[in-house]
């Protein structure tokens, strides 16, 4: 793995909510770069699509946390806790295919 590889990882890990174009601008790098970085950490197995993710965690549902009334933005929920329904969510609008997971070699192979 080269620098930039363990740069862009190292964001990923910290938790912190990172779009593509605070990676690029803060790493000094283009979308083409990036995505070849994606590209690669995926192939070394540190990153993941989140299609594969789900197929290795079948429980896990997606927009899971949307619909539980801790995840409910304001006015979502009932004051007396979610309603019966459950919150509303816009799966349909989120496009899955671009998402990527952090996998468990990401936490504990050092690089």
């Amino acid at each position: 793995m080269n620098k930039i590889e363990t740069a862009v990882l190292d964001f990923l890990k910290s938790g912190m909510v990172y779009s593509d174009g605070a990676i690029m601008k803060n790493l000094g790098i283009n979308e083409l770069e990036l995505e070849n970085i994606y590209n690669s950490l995926t192939k070394q197995g540190y990153l993941e699509s989140y299609e594969d993710f789900l197929k290795r965690n079948p429980d896990y549902e997606k927009g899971e946390e949307e619909h539980s009334c801790g995840g409910c933005s304001s006015g979502g929920c009932s004051s007396s806790g979610c309603s019966s329904g459950g919150c509303s969510s816009k799966d349909d609008d989120i496009d899955y295919s671009k998402i990527k997971v952090l996998t468990e070699k990401a936490f504990i192979y050092s690089y």
